[in-house]
């Protein structure tokens, strides 16, 4: 589920990965491997639950288990000017939706260099949304974090950068989540996500 601050980055990105061009769409879809191979090479279909895996969003938040992960709706598959960007999001039930737990992630990649987005211009767009990037050392070529939710509701946000055409934002949602677990886990997903590129 999008929620208002989420919405925006999810816009934009997508606004990113269309800046100053008419939109062009494409169906792409992806159910092989070779979506992880490719996406360093920024080469053919991004599929950002092919990158990342059930199994890194339960291993890193456990004891919750999360559901399969659903693809994103406004997938743009790109073109030789227009970034490709996929979402996916993994779930977590609770007794209440109040308990439920979501973690996702939106990739996008650059057509080429010339479009690439840097680490300047992404925290600028966070500033924009009235927060303030910390910068998180040892994650792809650049990473910092933002809270983008409330005390009651965070939405902390972990941005990686991979070159200058990989964005890589990976969020996690949750009643009373604390910073500290929620970077911890996002960590080891990306840690995970990026080890397969």
């Amino acid at each position: 589920m999008i929620r208002g601050k989420e919405a925006l980055v999810l816009l934009v990105a997508v606004c990113s990965a269309n800046s100053g061009e008419a939109k062009e769409s494409t169906d792409r879809t992806s159910t092989s491997s070779d979506a992880r191979s490719d996406v360093a090479r920024a080469t053919g279909p991004l599929d950002a639950c092919a990158l990342v895996l059930k199994a890194d969003v339960d291993a890193a938040f456990a004891p919750r288990v999360f559901g399969n992960g659903e693809k994103g709706r406004g997938d743009s598959g790109g073109t030789a000017k227009l970034a490709t960007v996929s979402r996916c999001t993994f779930t977590s039930r609770g007794a209440s939706v109040r308990e439920m737990m979501t973690v996702s992630i939106l990739a996008r990649r650059a057509p080429d260099d010339k479009t690439g987005i840097t680490v300047a211009s992404a925290k600028d767009g966070a500033v924009k949304l009235n927060t303030t990037p910390v910068e998180v050392p040892g994650l792809g070529d650049a990473a910092y974090w933002v809270n983008l939710g409330s005390s009651t509701r965070p939405i902390i946000q972990l941005n990686v950068l991979k070159g200058t055409r990989l964005w890589l934002i990976f969020s996690a949602s949750a009643s009373q989540l604390g910073t500290d677990t929620a970077l911890a886990g996002l960590t080891k997903v990306a840690k995970a996500t990026l080890g397969r590129l």
